[in-house]
């Protein structure tokens, strides 16, 4: 019966095509689902080194496809090796990398691909690029497959080729991609809390500008590289200062070394300045100008003997919005009116003067951003303050703040909060105090009172895995779906004390030991992978402690004061990247399983340090 069936069918179809012939029209055939290797350009130069980029333009024609994705794998070979495409399992020639397209459209499409030539020694030469699209098969039941590749050379049809020549030697460039500087905006100490005159590198540890840069590196030849930084003011350009981990202190420049080429790596820097360049961000501040700013560049200093092929990528300059503090006029109302963002005011110099006879404040304060915010970054943020006033027979109120915002892949959550007040005055013995911790939006302690007496500890210890955010990443061909979050342990522990007309506040008000941890689920059937992580977000100890004694307030009119605030801290180190397996044509005749991995970060640690905030006694004489 199916064979009956099948002559019937052929009988048919001949029948079909003599009725066409007599008719002299051609026969029609029905569309099949095809991609095909249209054409690709020649190269922009005439003459590559190996670890040199490279741009291809090429084009596909597809045919009912319009919501796949596919990969476009690219190949170096010599051109009197060119028939092994298409003869060996494994042709002589040097993987390129692949192209994505991210979704195939009906018809022509044009792409642009960045190569890197391989990073070894190639004999100098002729050489041909070829391409394979769709090397992972990721269209099945494609009709013809023929089209998909580099063809026709061997008649003389070199449209679907690029041609390269490559000379002896190896490339060598160094590329500085991005400079950022951690939160956009810089505040600084304004006259009168620093020294102005000092030259050379800071004595100091307090950083004044943290940030990192992200650079590429070319070529193998050389691995290290110095980066300096100057700040202009005006028409004036001055050195700032890089901190170095191995030598705990400011020097004028940095080293770095690439762990490889081709990708874009992250390095942070923690720049200080120097007296004299401090007092030209005084001098240049105009307080009704509306935004204050500088310019900052950062510039490669490459030390090596090998030539490098371009020095106009060296550096990169940007603008800095800044702004000063003066905080000794300041008036604490509660935690709330006072965290992290008001220390980027500044009171009026007239304010302090008229409050100086009958009010002292003392304020210690920090922020900055550790990392990239696109990838990991950690935002700690410090704020303590003292104040005595001769109000109520003397009065004495305490704060410290202190939050650390968390970044993942641009998303960003507030990892902890926490903060603790009092106050006391003489003339009724009244205190009151309040403090309260948070961790990723979860209240743990909220509590506070008015009364006569106080001596209290108030501690406690989060220690948890909590993922924070989702996040996908195309790798070559494959979509990889990664849930991100934190590990670790976070810890309060605050001492409030009132006992002989004396107020104490002060302990370790965050500790902090947080990595980060992923796992990466692979949206694709052919492919596996997942993420490799070793990664430290923080760990952070704040401590502040406060004092106030107002024992001879009324007898003498005397009120002391002492701040004590320092900082322990180690931020955005390790390793975190991404890894999928796909399988991919070997030209000829064989599937492999290929290895792409995507580091997102391959950093030692620059951001560890301890230093004073601040430290600091007076005594209030009314």
């Amino acid at each position: 019966m199916n064979q009956f069936k099948r002559i019937s069918t052929v009988l048919a179809l001949s029948l079909f095509s003599i009725v066409g012939c007599a008719d002299n029209d051609p026969t029609e055939q029905e569309p099949v689902a095809n991609v095909a290797l249209k054409s690709m350009s020649s190269v922009d130069n005439d003459v590559y080194q190996p670890g040199q980029e490279i741009t291809v333009d090429f084009t596909t024609e597809t045919t009912l496809l319009t919501d796949e994705h596919v990969g476009v794998s690219f190949i170096l070979i010599e051109r009197d090796k060119v028939a092994e495409l298409d003869t060996e399992e494994e042709p002589d020639g040097y993987d390129l990398g692949e192209f994505y397209i991210e979704q195939l459209q009906e018809g022509e499409q044009s792409h642009t691909a960045k190569l890197i030539l391989p990073n070894e020694d190639l004999s100098a030469g002729e050489f041909v690029i070829a391409a394979f699209v769709d090397t992972s098969t990721v269209i099945l039941n494609e009709a013809d497959v023929t089209d998909n590749k580099s063809r026709g050379i061997e008649s003389g049809d070199e449209t679907t080729y690029s041609s390269i020549s490559i000379k002896g030697g190896r490339y060598h460039d160094f590329v500085l991609d991005k400079l950022k500087v951690g939160d956009g905006f810089v505040i600084f100490p304004g006259p009168g809390k620093r020294d102005t005159s000092g030259v050379g590198r800071p004595k100091h540890k307090v950083p004044d500008l943290i940030g990192f840069v992200n650079a590429t590196k070319f070529g193998d030849s050389v691995k290290e590289a110095d980066i300096s930084a100057t700040i202009t003011i005006g028409d004036t350009t001055y050195d700032a200062h890089l901190w170095n981990e191995l030598e705990q202190s400011y020097g004028d420049t940095m080293k770095i070394v690439f762990p490889d080429h081709e990708q874009s790596h992250y390095f942070p820097w923690d720049v200080a300045v120097n007296g004299v360049l401090l007092k030209a961000i005084h001098d240049d501040f105009d307080r009704d100008g509306g935004e204050n700013s500088f310019s900052m560049t950062f510039t490669f200093e490459d030390d090596s003997a090998e030539i490098e092929a371009n020095n106009e990528n060296n550096s990169i300059t940007v603008d800095v919005p800044y702004a000063l503090y003066y905080d000794e006029a300041r008036k604490v109302e509660s935690a709330e009116q006072n965290s992290k963002k008001t220390t980027v005011a500044s009171a009026p110099s007239s304010l302090a003067n008229a409050s100086a006879a009958t009010s002292l404040a003392k304020v210690g304060s920090w922020s900055g951003t550790y990392g990239d915010s696109d990838a990991v970054a950690i935002s700690p943020s410090f704020y303590s303050y003292m104040n005595v006033t001769s109000s109520n027979g003397g009065s004495a109120e305490a704060l410290v703040e202190a939050d650390l915002d968390l970044y993942l892949f641009d998303k960003s959550a507030s990892l902890v909060s926490a903060n603790a007040e009092a106050s006391a005055n003489v003339s009724d013995g009244e205190i009151s105090y309040a403090a309260s911790f948070s961790v990723l939006g979860d209240t743990l302690i909220d509590e506070g009172d008015t009364l006569s007496a106080l001596d209290k500890s108030i501690g406690y210890s989060w220690s948890e895995e909590q993922k924070v955010v989702e996040a996908t990443f195309t790798i070559v061909i494959v979509p990889v779906t990664v849930e991100a979050g934190v590990s670790g342990s976070l810890d309060l522990g605050i001492g409030l004390a009132y006992g002989n007309s004396r107020i104490d506040l002060g302990g370790d008000i965050v500790s902090a030991s947080m990595d980060a941890y992923a796992s990466a689920e692979i949206n694709l059937g052919v492919a596996s992978g997942g993420v490799g992580i070793d990664f430290l977000i923080i760990a952070d100890t704040f401590n502040a402690t406060l004092y106030a004694d107002l024992a001879k307030a009324i007898t003498e009119s005397k009120i002391t004061l002492g701040i004590d605030v320092t900082n322990d801290i180690e931020a955005i180190a390790g390793e975190f990247y991404i890894y999928v397996k796909y399988p991919k044509y070997k030209w000829c005749c064989k599937i492999k399983t290929k290895t792409k991995t995507q580091t997102i970060y391959d950093t030692g640690t620059l951001y560890e340090k301890s230093w004073t905030i601040l430290d600091e006694s007076a005594t209030l004489n009314y």
